[in-house]
């Protein structure tokens, strides 16, 4: 005859229950080590990567973080800290120690790419193609200005396939000079020559004008609601200010206070090319005199906000 477990197994049996319960719950909290044993430890980081940084236990947002060219990225209270080729989960677990170390009793660090495409960032195609847009960069491959406009569905009938240009912005140095750099798409195409073609990083700008001159066309582009092209109608005033507010307005975590205006005036200097402006400044104030009017062929680029160097 089988036994009866009694009362005593009972009573192992609730118990049990009870602390598989409570560990359940103590994972689900906001501040558990459960929440850093899922972010991603199969992506390792390299220059450009952008994360969202958080410590649970600040109860502040988000913040946008990027690893420079140096392969380091800038933490409050930590200053730089290697991060490349190291996974965000990796990262995480180093960061928690040292900010156990000296400023908490217990850090929750949350480290993780701001999309979930397994990109390693966006270049954004401006101009005339199908289908202007931001496009992930692949983890493993390279991908270039051609590859790019591919992307966005190829050039438009009367693009001008021979003035394409990348705008680059320096990640080292967000408030400094952009530099851009003209490429040939035509001939590529046309000839197959692709050693001539340009890789592209994360954070760049294709920038494809039509054959008609440069058309009337201003690109907005970045931490805007509605990246795109806005037509410089003769006889209206277009400066800065309108015009962001034109693609939608700011988003979450644009820079409002440098802005880039870049001159897309071949003749000017790099330098006076490209000129910061403080859009925040300008609608809060009404500072119109500090708000530049555009011309056609220029780029507005509107900075996400990252943690300065």
């Amino acid at each position: 005859m089988r036994r009866s477990a009694g009362p005593r197994a009972g009573l192992l049996r609730a118990v049990t229950a009870a602390a598989v319960f409570a560990l359940a719950v103590w994972t689900s909290l906001p501040g558990s080590p459960g929440r850093m044993e899922l972010l991603d430890d199969e992506q390792p980081l390299s220059v450009g990567d952008r994360l969202l940084y958080q410590v649970v236990e600040e109860r502040e947002p988000e913040t946008l973080v990027f690893v420079n060219d140096r392969g380091r990225i800038r933490f409050p209270l930590l200053g730089e800290v290697d991060a490349s080729g190291r996974t965000p989960r990796e990262l995480a677990f180093d960061l928690k120690d040292r900010l156990e170390e000296d400023f908490f009793y217990r850090a929750t660090v949350l480290l993780r790419f701001p999309r979930e495409d397994g990109s390693r960032g966006q270049v954004y195609v401006a101009g005339a193609v199908r289908r202007q847009g931001s496009y992930p960069i692949p983890v493993d491959q390279v991908m270039t200005v051609t590859n790019a406009i591919m992307a966005a569905g190829g050039l438009d009938s009367d693009a001008d396939g021979e003035a394409v240009e990348v705008v680059r912005r320096d990640d080292a140095d967000p408030d400094g000079e952009e530099v851009r750099m003209g490429v040939n798409v035509r001939a590529i195409l046309d000839t197959g020559d692709f050693e001539s073609d340009v890789s592209v990083r994360a954070g760049d700008v294709v920038v494809v004008p039509r054959r008609e001159g440069r058309g009337g066309s201003v690109f907005v582009v970045g931490a805007v609601n509605s990246p795109g092209i806005l037509e410089v109608q003769p006889g209206v005033e277009l400066t800065v200010s309108k015009a962001i507010l034109q693609r939608g307005g700011f988003t979450r975590f644009a820079r409002k206070r440098s802005v880039k205006l870049i001159r897309g005036d071949t003749s000017l200097s790099e330098s006076e090319r490209t000129i910061t402006v403080d859009v925040s400044d300008i609608l809060e104030r009404g500072l119109r005199e500090n708000d530049p009017v555009v011309s056609p062929g220029d780029l507005i680029r509107v900075e996400e906000r990252v943690i300065a160097f």
